[in-house]
């Protein structure tokens, strides 16, 4: 899709690459925008807010901008090198926290549908884990 854009809705774009890297949130509009003729970004706003497709750490635990249904389909895949990358980074903080736990909390904040970043999902369990601080 890099030679010619398409004709194609940018959900079936996104399926059809397996992903977009989403490091940054603009690169997949500028992804897409490089891809698909006549793309509108608000296409790609419409699909986020309405969790079609997603921005999840994959790969080398860079963010990836998948479809719903392949991140359902290749987290699993990525857990165990996604939780070794973590505690890499966050071993200190994380000592004496239960990670299944810390998860059930978070999918407990995320449950409501309402989106957050990371600080906001840190800064709802934080009172039940006030050692190792938001980061």
């Amino acid at each position: 899709m890099l030679l010619d854009r398409a004709d194609v809705p940018p959900l079936d774009a996104v399926a059809h690459l397996c992903g977009l890297q989403a490091q940054e949130p603009q690169e997949p509009f500028t992804g897409l925008w490089s891809r698909l003729r006549g793309f509108r970004p608000g296409a790609l706003d419409d699909l986020l807010t309405g969790r079609h497709v997603v921005r999840t750490h994959l790969m080398r635990r860079t963010v990836h901008l998948v479809t719903a249904e392949d991140v359902l389909a290749w987290r699993a895949r990525h857990n165990a090198m996604l939780r070794q990358r973590v505690l890499g980074v966050y071993r200190r903080e994380l000592a004496g926290v239960d990670l299944d736990e810390l998860a059930a909390a978070g999918r407990t904040v995320l449950a409501d549908g309402e989106p957050r970043s990371m600080p906001q999902l840190a800064r709802a369990v934080a009172d039940r884990w006030p050692e190792p601080g938001t980061r």
